[in-house]
């Protein structure tokens, strides 16, 4: 915890608070009395330029104070979300921040009391907030497994959520928050997924007899709890290790998944979810691969566009590259992308296209399944 003190007395000091799981702020300057500047940096680097911030503020008397985040070498990139119980959130009014473009700071006006004010970059979820969901589902499902996978690099246990079906060997895999700032793609737009895979729908349920579900909900839950910008707690970015697979996290899904298809499991199609300050969009096969495949992903595509009003960018990537959704294309021989939502995009709008995605990807499937197509 970082206690910085106004004026020295105790009846103005101001508290920051980096005691909780996701807290990222490296250090405190005070520049005058109500005014303070933040430095914020990443735990490793090379790193790309997403740096998380997380922290509560309160103080012994109400007040305005100003705030300067300050990213050293990297930019200002995500509008600071407040809360006061990190389960609701809000953006900062427009007129309370103000962005140096050239110096790639951020000076907050920030009104604090005795009640704590979180700040953060996105919305805080912690690993035990994602295993609490995971929890929840199964209490309504009965039918999903909670199974440890494996061990994350402090010796975590990872989880998958499993729903298996003895008749079929068809399956579906997800893979959720690599990234752990990314929670708008990462985690909302992934639960939400989830959530429509396992409604009580016709297409849901057709689905379900259908197809095996193995869903990685929090690949990377020490870089959340640790409130790392990219990397697991090894300094690893996730997604670029889908070739050498060098770490716990990956190789876990590398081990668990072979065996799966070595017992007979035919994975027919995989997303990993993410978000970017460019989303959304889905990083799709290139070319010379989507003439050799089995035209699931434009299907989807085509199902989404007629039956919604959202509207899809695909972007193509070489299968050389060890992203996550390469290693399906390559290892498998099954389609798969790479799911993209924005930084900042209204979350009920995330939820929605979600739940369109994963209801159009489900009709798509059973359709293929029908004609024989898998």
């Amino acid at each position: 915890m970082l206690i910085i003190s106004s004026c020295g007395k105790e009846k103005n000091k101001i508290v920051f608070d980096t005691s909780f799981t996701t807290a990222r702020l490296d250090s405190l300057i005070t520049k005058s009395e109500n005014t303070f500047e933040a430095i914020i940096k990443p735990a490793f680097e090379p790193v790309n330029k997403s740096p998380w911030f997380a922290f509560a503020v309160s103080s012994s008397t109400p007040k305005t104070i100003k705030l300067t985040l300050n990213y050293g070498d990297y930019k200002h990139r995500y509008i600071p979300k407040l809360s006061f119980d990190k389960k609701t959130w809000k953006k900062i009014e427009p007129q309370n921040i103000r962005v140096d473009t050239a110096k790639g700071t951020a000076t907050l006006k920030l009104n604090v009391s005795s009640k704590k004010l979180y700040v953060a970059a996105q919305e805080i979820e912690s690993s035990k907030d994602t295993y609490a969901w995971v929890d929840k589902m199964i209490e309504n499902h009965s039918e999903l497994k909670k199974v440890i996978a494996g061990k994350t690099a402090q010796n975590n246990n990872n989880y998958c959520i499993a729903l298996e079906n003895e008749s079929t060997k068809n399956s579906i895999v997800l893979i959720a928050r690599q990234h752990p700032p990314e929670i708008p793609g990462g985690t909302i737009g992934f639960k939400s997924f989830f959530e429509t895979l396992m409604a009580n729908s016709k297409t849901a349920n057709s689905f379900r007899k259908n197809f095996n579900i193995y869903a990685f909900p929090l690949l990377n839950p020490d870089g959340a709890d640790l409130g790392n910008w990219r990397h697991n707690a090894n300094g690893v970015d996730l997604n670029r290790d889908w070739a050498d697979f060098t770490q716990p996290e990956t190789k876990m899904v590398k081990n668990y998944l072979e065996e799966k298809v070595s017992k007979g499991a035919k994975i027919q199609f995989a997303i990993d979810f993410h978000t970017s300050y460019s989303g959304p969009y889905l990083l799709v096969l290139d070319s010379i691969n989507t003439v050799k495949s089995k035209k699931i992903i434009p299907n989807w595509i085509r199902n989404i566009e007629n039956n919604s009003n959202f509207k899809v960018e695909a972007r193509k990537r070489s299968q050389e590259l060890p992203y996550c959704y390469n290693y399906f294309i390559n290892t498998f021989n099954c389609e798969a992308v790479t799911y993209e939502d924005g930084d900042e995009i209204d979350r009920d709008i995330i939820k929605e296209r979600a739940k369109i995605y994963a209801q159009s990807l489900m009709k798509t499937m059973l359709l293929k399944l029908e004609n024989n197509e898998l």
